[in-house]
């Protein structure tokens, strides 16, 4: 079940007609949204809701052991269960295939067995929101919450299947207090909900299917304006594709009662690639900034180590959208870039400060930021 669907719909008007009836008990409203969403998720294959549920208890468990034991090797074994499941379920295929590839390359053929493992909806984002929760428990950031508020937060319909990556930090608290339906912002959320609607099946939906599809389907078909305007149109349609869902998410959560944080902030006005990423998906960019390049190191052990540091996380950004050694490359590519506008950033200043030019330097740099 997607968002922009009659379906979908006729799901959503019965589930917020009750919902706004249940938000004063939350004891009735938790139940209740916990068997909505595991209805939403298994309305596709009712097989699924098994691994959302697996996933629950088991990082629900490592994360009451993690605050009660403080043991990293709760920690370390809560990790490689949900990238496990991650790995088996979206990886496995592209991983067998690559392995079968490069031995058969070398003379060495071993095909391992391809197994055709059905690929869970969302299963990205609820699994990078449980690695947050038993991380920021071994932190010392988040409490464990209740196994009832863990299992209605790994599994809140809105965010599920495409997002935003919402934090339990972020969701959890919102649950200590009962939903009232007169304070919902009915108004900004019929506005977010429309807005997407129109990006998705007014300009995204057709854009693909007048433009983008034709020209790449038979590229050799079309003049070199034609595939120039196709890229761009390409670039306008997965903007509007991805951050209509992201618009719709959020709007449909503030029917519920409840603030996601926002996902897209004009990422085409950025004027650098760095600009970029605090711009574009902005939930996945914090999530890799602070579960990957900084407990990598970040910044902090010198500049070669901070370059690595960026490819590293990017690479396994790009992996993170998809199993082909494409997206590998896209994330690749996307570090070789950051490295180099942060080398010439280094650059230039390293230059201005030996044409004398460090003075006037630090005077912007005070002005913009004063602390």
């Amino acid at each position: 079940m997607i968002f922009p669907t009659i379906e979908f719909a006729a799901f959503f008007v019965v589930v917020m007609a009750l919902s706004w009836l249940l938000m004063p008990r939350p004891a009735l409203w938790k139940p209740f949204m916990l068997a909505a969403s595991y209805f939403f998720y298994g309305f596709a294959d009712a097989r699924f809701v098994l691994l959302i549920v697996a996933s629950t208890l088991i990082n629900q468990a490592a994360a009451r052991a993690i605050h009660r034991l403080r043991d990293r090797r709760i920690l370390a074994a809560a990790i490689a269960c949900d990238l496990g499941l991650l790995g088996w379920f979206k990886y496995y295929g592209f991983f067998a295939l690559s392995v079968d590839r490069a031995l058969t390359d070398v003379g060495l053929p071993a095909p391992l067995p391809l197994l055709q493992v059905a690929l869970p909806i969302g299963i990205s984002f609820f699994t990078f929101q449980a690695l947050s929760y038993v991380i920021d428990v071994h932190r010392g950031d988040s409490a464990p919450a209740s196994l009832l508020d863990f299992a209605v937060y790994e599994a809140f319909f809105p965010h599920l299947v495409a997002g935003p990556i919402v934090r339990a930090s972020e969701f959890l608290p919102q649950l200590a207090t009962p939903r009232d339906p007169a304070q919902v912002p009915t108004t900004r959320a019929a506005f977010l909900i429309l807005g997407g609607l129109i990006k998705k099946v007014v300009l995204a939906d057709v854009i693909a299917s007048r433009l983008v599809d034709p020209v790449f389907d038979t590229p050799g078909q079309h003049s070199s304006a034609e595939i120039l305007a196709a890229v761009y149109g390409y670039a306008v349609q997965i903007y509007c594709d991805f951050s209509a869902y992201s618009d719709i998410a959020i709007g449909i959560a503030l029917l519920l009662g409840f603030r996601f944080p926002d996902n897209f902030d004009r990422p085409y006005a950025a004027r650098s690639l760095q600009e970029f990423w605090r711009r574009w998906h902005l939930t996945l960019s914090r999530w890799l900034r602070d579960y990957v390049y900084l407990p990598l190191g970040g910044s902090r052990r010198g500049r070669r180590r901070t370059y690595l540091h960026l490819m590293i996380t990017m690479t396994l950004g790009g992996l993170w959208h998809g199993a082909s050694w494409t997206f590998v490359l896209w994330g690749a590519l996307h570090g070789v870039a950051l490295v180099t506008e942060r080398w010439l950033r280094t650059w230039r200043a390293r230059r201005a400060a030996a044409a004398g030019l460090a003075p006037h330097a630090n005077k912007v740099r005070n002005f913009h930021n004063p602390k």
